[in-house]
């Protein structure tokens, strides 16, 4: 007798109707984020973001050009392309009354961020995964960290994270770099789940144990008819890099937001400026502000390095 074909009624969903479609919990699937077994996302509409995009410019142009416009999801600007089945860039600058700044495609990309890495700004739309250590307090998220990593259903992506624009644009422009208007309260409501990882669960007949982690499997062309598709790959360095630094960034922030005499005391100079040097000390000494009690980055030097160059003011 042929297998029955699981079939599901919808492409992605809010995490409270994911779970009673499987007939478990929201915090279920909570869990299994913070596992790293599926991802959960959340809705950004038009999210003015830093883009980190993993390429040399030369192949950022070849990258652009075979994007498509997203039919299926409403955008107004011709600009929108689809990174994933899921996540949307605006690519422009949003200066469409001023034609002499006007910058759109692969022309955003203007600034160097390490070694094989740019940065340009645009627009966030659609389902963008959340980092899974935001999770490890319960819901609802009160500070939630601002930074987000494409929802990688259907395929692969040079795009590595987004931050908001705006504190970077201050920096520039002689402000201090500030990311605590930007964070937010997050619930149930607020997060969603695709239909791969609903299908994914319901194909482990909801063992969650059998359920392999993200980062060991190839994310599948859903438009392919290939049912072998899913195939174990090793984590590149650079994904690797990007997403400590992230870790280390938000660990930095819960720091400064929740011990701040402790801060103020060790890791501000006289003038008011960082002591970063002090601040990364501080972080590799409180590993309870990283996912599964471990900073991710063992030399306080690549620490200073990393919180240096996005506070420095």
């Amino acid at each position: 007798m042929a297998e029955k074909e699981i079939k599901i009624p919808f492409s992605y969903c809010r995490l409270s109707r994911g779970a009673s479609f499987l007939g478990v919990e929201p915090s279920d699937l909570i869990n299994l984020a913070i596992e790293n077994k599926i991802e959960i996302s959340m809705m950004l509409k038009r999210f003015h973001c830093r883009i980190l995009l993993r390429e040399d410019f030369s192949d950022v142009k070849d990258w652009y050009s075979s994007l498509y416009f997203p039919r299926t999801f409403n955008s107004m600007s011709g600009q929108t392309r689809a990174i994933t089945n899921h996540s949307f860039i605006e690519f422009t600058n949003g200066r469409y009354f001023e034609p002499d700044k006007l910058l759109s495609g692969s022309d955003i990309f203007t600034e160097q961020e390490s070694k094989g890495f740019l940065v340009g700004y645009g627009f966030a739309l659609g389902l963008w995964r959340v980092m899974p250590d935001q999770f490890e307090s319960s819901l609802p998220v009160k500070d939630f960290f601002p930074g987000f990593f494409p929802c990688l259903t259907g395929g692969e992506t040079p795009v590595i994270q987004i931050l908001p624009a705006q504190p970077f644009i201050d920096q520039a422009n002689g402000k201090r770099f500030n990311f605590d208007p930007y964070e937010f309260e997050a619930g149930y409501d607020d997060l969603w789940v695709t239909n791969y990882d609903i299908k994914r669960l319901m194909e482990s007949g909801l063992d969650f144990d059998k359920l392999p982690m993200l980062n060991d499997i190839e994310r599948p062309d859903l438009d392919s008819d290939s049912k072998n598709s899913i195939n174990k790959r090793s984590e590149s360095a650079k994904e690797k890099h990007a997403r400590n630094e992230l870790l280390i960034l938000s660990a930095a922030i819960k720091f400064k937001e929740t011990s701040s005499d402790i801060f103020n005391e060790k890791c501000l100079k006289k003038d008011g400026s960082y002591n970063f040097s002090a601040w990364a000390r501080e972080l590799s000494d409180r590993v309870h502000l990283f996912p599964d009690g471990q900073c991710p980055v063992k030399s306080v030097d690549t620490i200073t390095s990393y919180i240096s160059r996005h506070f420095k003011f």
